[in-house]
C-alpha cells in the first residue's frame, strides 16, 4: 500500500534542537517557516517525498455521516471491517476513540494465524487493523499515545 516508510518512523532519532528552532521560527497566520536564507512552506509534495509516500489517487475524505455516530456505531463499523471488537467497554474513550492497546493484543493474536494461504478476508481485515495502528499510533498520533480515532 506504500506506508512501509511510516512504519519505520518509530525507530528515527529526532534532532530536538533543530525541531526547536523550526518551531521558534514558524509563522502559523502565514504556514511558513521564517529562515534566514527565506520563506519556506512544507507541501504535500514535500512529504510524499520524505517518506517516498504515493500522493496521487482517490481522495480520502471525512463523510459528514460519520460525525454523528455515537461509540456504538464506531463499534459496530470496527467489528464489521476488522473482525475485532475489544472485551471491554473501557477500551473506548468518547464516542470516537478507543484504546489502542487491546488493539495490539489482538493483531499479535491474529499474527501466528496470517499465512499465504489465509483467505483474503482475513488479510484484508488484519490489513485494516494494521493501517488503524499506522494511523492512530505513529502518523496522528494524539497527547495521551495511547488512543486512535475511530
Amino acid at each position: 500500500m506504500g506506508f512501509y516508510r511510516i512504519i519505520e518512523i518509530g525507530g528515527l532519532q529526532f534532532d530536538w534542537a533543530l525541531i526547536t528552532t523550526m518551531i521558534e521560527r514558524w509563522r502559523p497566520e502565514m504556514h511558513t517557516f521564517h529562515l534566514p536564507i527565506s520563506k519556506a512552506t512544507i507541501v504535500l509534495g514535500d512529504v510524499g517525498v520524505l517518506f517516498r509516500l504515493p500522493i496521487d489517487g482517490i481522495l480520502v475524505a471525512y463523510p459528514h455521516a460519520l460525525r454523528d455516530y455515537t461509540g456504538e456505531d464506531y463499534l459496530h463499523m470496527l467489528q464489521r471491517l476488522t473482525d475485532f471488537q475489544p472485551a471491554e467497554p473501557t477500551a473506548l474513550s468518547g464516542a470516537s476513540r478507543l484504546q489502542l492497546m487491546p488493539v495490539r493484543q489482538h493483531m499479535l493474536a491474529l499474527h501466528a494465524e496470517i499465512i499465504d494461504d489465509s483467505p483474503q478476508e482475513d488479510i484484508d481485515r488484519q490489513t485494516r487493523l494494521l493501517l488503524l495502528m499506522m494511523f492512530g499510533g505513529i502518523l496522528f498520533l494524539n497527547t495521551s499515545g495511547n488512543l486512535v480515532s475511530l
